[in-house]
């Protein structure tokens, strides 16, 4: 698709059952290769010694291949030793490190707080590959994050084998090196606090704003429209949401439960819609689970696996009805969306009329309800990704929302 692609194209591309049985054969050529790939370097436990190789566990890092993707540009530098102060693993597998320089690392003022996030299991490289944003993070550290000022974590180094789905990103440990606490639904923000995460949507959106690597054809970020299609051929959303919507009934109203063949095919044109007109550099999932705020009180993002390209809208409608209680979303909406698009065509970009830009706002708000009716209404074989109490606060939220801006109307309308 172009960016001159129209809402009816997209929404004409469906999913029949060749494609679905070109999905299942390719899932499962993944799944043979990538368990192959990881039982061999299981077997094989290589160390990792140049810039070249792609560590995935914390034992095959050394001080060797830190000194080679950290001090490159700082001649005499070397990393002596390291620790390894915790980690987790979820997604991704998750690793602190405290580093040990030499006296010109020391002095030149490298990191010495960092965390890795890697894919170490299969499990991992098929959530992550397979859904396509396995080079999201991996891109927007390497190619976009250096044209940023903005309140996200400094990328240190990043890389990714295609064939195995190897992967590793260097960041900032920002709960050292800023005090950062990350912040859920159950946390009230005020409106300073959204008005930064919406000031760093505006920088990023205006600066990436028509920018070549959202333009071209062959770019390596995937639209909403993409990611529509991923899901009608590898899960089924449609039905999921349906069930989470009656799992959360007491924050869902019945009216909006029963109209949920209009909600999946107003969201459909959505999400097509948020692919047309001016594209920019997105978030893809800016929601209230992947912001933080610093010691000194500043909010920001973190997260960026599921980078997209496509309209400001659907960033902006995502942040502003998951981060904000529903009061406080009716009281503030349009200041804060005059807010952003001043901060918008500040940061290079050329925003629409603010009427136009509520309309578009409007239609956006379909997909946090599906993306978290999903979450909470997921299969017996499907992972827990978020618990029922930090689900249920966006899913009244997003709710809301669309029952009081009219979003399938909207949807419909355009």
């Amino acid at each position: 698709m172009t960016a001159r692609t129209t809402a009816a194209d997209a929404l004409d591309s469906s999913v029949g059952p060749r494609e679905k049985a070109a999905a299942t054969a390719r899932i499962l050529g993944r799944l043979a290769g990538t368990t192959g790939h990881v039982a061999v370097e299981r077997a094989t436990r290589r160390k990792a010694r140049t810039a070249d190789d792609i560590p995935v566990t914390a034992e095959e890092i050394t001080p060797e291949w830190l000194t080679a993707v950290l001090c490159r540009e700082t001649p005499g530098a070397r990393v002596l030793s390291f620790d390894v102060p915790g980690g987790s693993s979820g997604t991704s597998t998750r690793h602190g490190l405290r580093l040990v320089y030499n006296d010109e690392g020391r002095a030149a003022g490298l990191p010495t707080r960092l965390y890795t996030k890697t894919t170490a299991s299969v499990t991992q490289r098929l959530i992550q590959g397979l859904a396509g944003i396995i080079e999201g993070e991996i891109e927007f550290f390497n190619r976009v994050r250096p044209r940023l000022e903005i309140e996200t974590p400094v990328g240190y180094h990043s890389a990714v084998d295609r064939r195995s789905w190897r992967s590793i990103s260097v960041l900032e440990d920002i709960t050292q090196t800023r005090g950062a606490t990350f912040l859920h639904a159950d946390q009230r923000f005020d409106r300073k606090a959204i008005e930064d995460l919406l000031s760093d949507l505006a920088t990023l959106h205006g600066t990436m704003w028509e920018d070549r690597e959202v333009t071209r054809p062959d770019s390596w970020m995937p639209t909403p429209h993409d990611l529509l299609m991923s899901i009608k051929t590898s899960i089924n959303m449609r039905k999921r949401s349906v069930i989470g919507a009656e799992r959360a009934k007491a924050v869902v109203s019945e009216d909006l439960r029963g109209r949920a063949d209009e909600l999946w095919f107003a969201f459909e044109r959505s999400m097509a819609l948020a692919t047309v007109g001016p594209r920019t550099f997105l978030h893809g999932d800016a929601h209230v689970g992947n912001t933080y705020r610093t010691a000194g009180g500043r909010t920001g993002y973190t997260d960026w696996q599921m980078v997209r390209r496509g309209s400001w809208a659907f960033d902006f409608a995502l942040s502003v009805t998951t981060v904000l209680e529903v009061e406080d979303r009716r009281a503030w909406e349009r200041e804060l969306l005059e807010f952003y698009l001043g901060r918008l065509a500040a940061a290079g970009g050329e925003p629409p009329e603010l009427e136009e830009a509520f309309e578009m706002y409007r239609v956006q708000t379909l997909y946090p309800y599906h993306s978290w009716t999903y979450t909470i209404g997921r299969g017996p074989l499907q992972p827990k990704m978020q618990p029922d109490r930090l689900c249920l606060p966006i899913i009244e939220r997003s709710a809301a929302v669309i029952e009081d801006l009219g979003a399938i109307e909207a949807a419909n309308r355009r």
